[in-house]
């Protein structure tokens, strides 16, 4: 059951690794990659993200809220599926998300530049991931 969520529906058009990959790094905290894959969960995950983004700007200071926090569970996990659409073999993803469909040429050099990208932007948020965690404990000890 749990397992039909994550399956894709079978689409009447193409669905590309790139594409998939680009979606999952810039708007993976909201799910649109789950959406562009029809995925049966995406709605889940849009709805779970745009909560705790409004639950976030109710408070004072937005950014150093705990529904803020919750919003980086997301944005990782989008992280996490970019590199695995752009990684996974043509004929795996094809299986996965093309079902039906005939592929015209490999993907090439698209998904790895899409992969280093993810892999660029991953390591800045977590940078600032830990800098807002470190942040926000210094500033309970101190009570700022």
């Amino acid at each position: 059951m749990l397992n039909q969520l994550w399956r894709a529906r079978p689409a009447n058009h193409f669905r590309s690794k790139a594409v998939a990959g680009l979606l999952a790094c810039f708007l993976g905290v909201l799910g649109l990659q789950g959406w562009y894959l029809k995925r049966p969960i995406a709605p889940v995950i849009t709805l779970y993200s745009l909560i705790m983004l409004a639950l976030s700007f109710t408070q004072a200071v937005w950014w150093d809220s705990i529904p803020f926090f919750f919003l980086f569970v997301p944005l990782w996990a989008g992280f996490i599926e970019s590199a695995f659409y752009c990684l996974t073999s043509d004929e795996k993803f094809d299986a996965l998300y093309n079902v039906n469909q005939v592929r015209r040429k490999p993907s090439g050099v698209p998904p790895g530049l899409v992969a280093l990208l993810n892999l660029l932007i991953a390591g800045m948020v977590s940078m600032f991931t830990l800098s807002m965690v470190v942040a926000h404990v210094i500033c309970q000890q101190m009570t700022c």
